[in-house]
């Protein structure tokens, strides 16, 4: 039996840490406000579409969908690594 995909919106910090914006598309508002905040603070990160359930021990899968936040000079990579053992520490 094939379990459903879930799709889910984040934003994904240069460091790692993210949050869940939803399992709907989020509105260019809610995308502002999330760069506004991110901005405030002197940081970056991505608008994300990730693939998988966050919780289960199966594969998720990111695809950055933009540049959110301060000025922009970090690397997607490392911050895909950092989210990788984020969530592992989540769900171990």
């Amino acid at each position: 039996m094939h379990a459903e995909t879930e799709t889910r919106w984040i934003v994904l910090g240069a460091d790692g840490r993210h949050v869940s914006l939803g399992r709907t598309e989020p509105s260019e508002a809610e995308v502002a406000s999330a760069s506004d905040a991110l901005a405030a603070q002197g940081l970056s990160g991505w608008l994300v579409c990730m693939q998988g359930q966050y919780y289960s021990r199966g594969r998720v899968t990111l695809e950055a969908l933009r540049a959110i936040g301060a000025a922009h000079d970090t690397d997607w990579q490392a911050a895909l690594a950092a989210f990788h053992v984020a969530r592992h520490r989540a769900t171990h």
